[in-house]
């Protein structure tokens, strides 16, 4: 009987790809690490649902490989380093090429950026990327798809700066403000999705993109941005109707614009 535990456990480990939380009632997740905020973990399933879960209550997190994040601990700096896997309370980093471990009650922010080697880009002209169905975070990463967003037009309003947002809008269209965070996945990822929306809708709809490398940007600190991307959708008499600033999937943006154009 062991044998045969031993036997599926190995056949489990050998097909299971991408970022895995383990919870401490044994429950276990696949899916993507977006960071930690709110002194919560926040992990996006496979099945697209973002949860967030306090360190005391996972046993491990497990990432399919390391990936490079900007990590705020308490009573420090913002700082890049490696992140490895969260095993029984303890954060395993790199930083300078050097292992740290630190436990989590320490952490205070983390938004992971990009895979530390991530595979060179492949392109496949007959795809069309406002047709295919979206791939998973861990996927963009691996196909390189996240480094850029695709076919950009969204009119830059801002490189950090600050600006008046109201008197940017498009008058009698729906505005989304993007603020983009270059080296995240996600707002890469959702900045592909909302190309294809613009490119769709190009008279009803308007992506307008505030770039900021980092929350230090004064733009960031006039609005007190705590999290990047973030992504603000206007009605057409210029209202802000909605904000998306912690859970922002395909589904949360569509919902944002139905309420936007009612």
């Amino acid at each position: 009987m062991k044998r045969l535990v031993v036997s599926l456990w190995l056949m489990t480990a050998c097909w299971v790809h991408g970022d895995t939380l383990t919870l401490r009632d044994g429950t276990f997740i696949r899916g993507t690490l977006q960071g930690f905020s709110d002194r919560k973990f926040k992990f996006m399933t496979d099945a697209g649902d973002l949860r967030s879960d306090y360190a005391v209550e996972i046993h491990v997190i497990s990432l399919d490989s390391p990936v490079t994040a900007s990590v705020k601990l308490i009573g420090g700096n913002e700082e890049e380093m490696v992140f490895n896997r969260l095993d029984h309370n303890m954060l395993k980093f790199k930083k300078d090429g050097q292992p740290l471990t630190v436990p989590a009650y320490l952490l205070k922010g983390m938004m992971v950026l990009e895979p530390v080697n991530p595979a060179p880009a492949k392109s496949d002209p007959s795809v069309d990327p406002w047709t295919a169905p979206p791939p998973n975070a861990r996927d963009w990463k691996r196909e390189g798809k996240w480094r850029e967003i695709v076919d950009d037009k969204t009119p830059v309003i801002s490189h950090g700066e600050v600006i008046d947002i109201d008197a940017s809008l498009k008058k009698g269209m729906i505005n989304v403000i993007h603020f983009h965070y270059p080296r995240a996945v996600g707002s890469v990822r959702e900045g592909n999705y909302l190309q294809g929306i613009m490119k769709r809708y190009p008279y009803r709809l308007v992506v307008l993109k505030v770039v900021a490398q980092d929350f230090r940007a004064p733009i960031c600190e006039a609005l007190n941005l705590k999290t990047l991307p973030q992504f603000w959708f206007y009605n057409r008499s210029g209202r802000l109707v909605k904000k998306l600033t912690d859970r922002f999937t395909e589904a949360d943006i569509d919902q944002a614009i139905k309420d936007a154009s009612r």
